[in-house]
């Protein structure tokens, strides 16, 4: 969930709780629905799931689908005929199948992408901007690794001196091939 949508519904019940509906309508439903609604989402970021977390992300939408009627009653909405509503029937499915949904989050990659937007357009000379925009990230992912080559290098070496070898030594495989990274075996040096 994002940032915003994660401040909204920090207070959104709070703002439902004790809100005058009306004709006298009493508000249990309107925050049966509403609570029911950010249980799911809540449910749904869990990190890792087991049988009773998944049932209760199925009661949550039981509950909201209960009580979300008092949304057409007060003229909320028309109709619930919403595929995104209508998605949230396939979470527990999709989690079984493909994992938790916590990183489905595109917070990240939209900034990301953003920063790296106005960065390469400020590189380019905006004639046939692609290929020099491609060049530039190129060059930005080298340097990347060359940096994280370098700091590996300086840790293995402080290590090295202070074990009293003299000399950094890198993580090699059967055959005496130094990688850069040890746990990704990636690049050789």
């Amino acid at each position: 969930m994002g940032k915003e949508h994660g401040d909204i519904c920090r207070f959104l019940l709070g703002l439902v709780i004790g809100l005058p509906l009306p004709g006298g309508q009493s508000p249990v439903r309107l925050i049966r629905a509403v609570r029911a609604l950010l249980d799911f989402l809540y449910l749904a970021q869990y990190p890792a799931h087991t049988a009773d977390t998944l049932e209760m992300l199925r009661d949550a939408l039981r509950r909201f689908h209960s009580n979300k009627e008092i949304f057409v009653q007060l003229g909320i909405r028309p109709h619930f005929k919403l595929p995104k509503l209508h998605s949230l029937n396939h979470y527990v499915e999709s989690i079984k199948l493909f994992g938790t949904t916590d990183y489905y989050d595109t917070q990240y990659t939209e900034r990301l992408h953003i920063d790296f937007a106005k960065d390469t357009d400020r590189a380019a000379n905006h004639k046939d901007e692609f290929p020099q925009m491609t060049v530039w990230l190129e060059r930005r992912e080298r340097f990347s690794r060359h940096e994280a080559f370098v700091k590996w290098r300086i840790q293995s070496a402080s290590k090295a001196s202070r074990e009293g070898s003299g000399y950094a030594k890198g993580t090699g495989d059967a055959d005496g091939i130094v990688y850069k990274d040890s746990s990704v075996h990636a690049e050789r040096i």
